[in-house]
């Protein structure tokens, strides 16, 4: 039989499986979103539809970081777990500094310029920042796996 604490924590781990597949897909959406502006740079609705993406898509990943950490799955495992707490701090640190890349890409593809910007390089950073999520969701879960141990 499974104790209450550990059927919680499969429940986090759950939850928290749904929360990262949401960004994945916003991440997906934003590439292709990249990919289409990059090769029609002079058509507007591509741009906005980029806009419109990464707008939507920080708020997404700011809720799911409220959700994961904060009073969120994290905080809980680190409650049945004390000695995660220090991996805890790091992870919500690394999400602040994410989400301050992401408003800077959101205030480059706003305020682009094609006579003094390159998309090549926003593209680039964005593609960076993609990777860096993934990263980070995975130390996520994997906070989530030791909290389970």
């Amino acid at each position: 039989m499974m104790s209450d604490s550990r059927r919680n924590m499969a429940g986090i781990k759950m939850c928290l499986n749904h929360s990262q597949s949401g960004i994945e897909d916003g991440l997906v959406e934003l590439e292709h979103d990249f990919r289409n502006w990059f090769e029609h740079p002079h058509q507007r609705p591509y741009w906005s539809k980029l806009m419109e993406h990464l707008v939507s898509f920080r708020w997404v990943l700011d809720q799911h970081f409220t959700r994961v950490a904060g009073e969120g799955y994290l905080e809980h495992v680190a409650c049945q777990r004390p000695g995660l707490y220090s991996e805890l701090r790091d992870i919500e640190c690394w999400q602040c500094r994410l989400i301050d890349r992401l408003d800077s890409i959101i205030h480059d593809v706003q305020t682009f310029d094609s006579q003094r910007d390159e998309i090549a390089d926003i593209e680039d950073e964005f593609r960076q920042l993609h990777r860096e999520i993934l990263d980070e969701e995975s130390q996520e879960r994997l906070l989530v796996e030791r909290g389970l141990a």
